[in-house]
């Protein structure tokens, strides 16, 4: 594969580096525990696959909102014709299923594929509510699929599977975050967010305390060491604060990374 094929598909997933692929294998490593260096090579690579096969599938359908928003993104950037995007997603998307197949996750892949499928070809991301509730679900097979890879095939324990619904409300209530740095592309293409929405000054201060209320309820719930206390707090009042003061694009996308950490 040639340099440029490999930074192409780079590209398509280049925005999600910190708040999925980092978030979903640091998930999988707590939960699934110390893994061998092939388990979490066949993670990491069952994991891009299926964000690849999303990625691909939203800038087919969202090249207007990419021209705008992520201009770097191949068919934007004119690195990749639709046509051939087409291909490749299909490729991907085959691909991804036939090796969750293979690794005891067609369940997984199954819920995954339909909810990106109602995201992006079915439209529904155009809603505020469906777009936050259809991306928690791809990111909580992101964690299902990933912590079964690392634990070796094992069923999810209890544990694990709190954690990762925990992980999927979160999502739901508060991933509208990211909207704030996509306002001009998703105008682009009719979507309505939250922050579209609602009064600028409360989209910002509603997000920030439920940063808060989200912070409080997980270190009461799971009890972790007091340094690990003292980070998630000071990352969740650092996010808060960064949206509530944010004024500008940059801005809000550096509060974006904060909430990713």
């Amino acid at each position: 594969m040639s340099l440029y094929c490999v930074k192409t598909i780079f590209l398509f997933s280049k925005s999600d580096v910190v708040p999925i692929l980092g978030p979903s294998l640091a998930v999988a490593i707590v939960l699934g525990g110390p893994t061998d260096i092939l388990s979490f090579i066949i993670g990491f690579l069952w994991l891009e696959s299926h964000l690849l096969t999303f990625e691909v599938s939203s800038t087919i359908v969202g090249v207007e909102e990419d021209r705008l928003s992520k201009p770097y993104r191949p068919i934007a950037a004119g690195r990749l014709s639709v046509y051939a995007a087409q291909w490749l997603y299909v490729a991907v998307g085959v691909c991804a299923v036939a090796w969750s197949v293979y690794l005891g996750l067609a369940l997984c892949t199954a819920v995954y594929m339909v909810a990106i499928y109602c995201y992006n070809e079915g439209g529904m991301s155009h809603h505020w509510f469906l777009k936050s509730f259809l991306g928690s679900i791809g990111y909580t097979c992101y964690c299902w699929g990933t912590t079964i890879i690392f634990d070796h095939g094992n069923p999810l324990s209890r544990v694990s599977i709190m954690a990762i619904a925990m992980s999927g409300l979160l999502h739901v209530t508060t991933g509208h975050a990211q909207d704030f740095r996509d306002l001009e592309g998703d105008a682009a293409i009719g979507r309505k967010t939250l922050p579209m929405l609602l009064p600028a000054l409360f989209a910002r201060w509603s997000l920030a305390l439920l940063l808060a209320t989200w912070t409080a309820a997980l270190v009461r719930l799971w009890t972790p060491p007091i340094a690990a206390t003292l980070a998630l707090v000071f990352f969740g009042l650092a996010a808060a604060t960064k949206f509530v003061y944010a004024r500008s694009l940059d801005a809000d996308r550096a509060a974006y990374w904060w909430y990713n950490v």
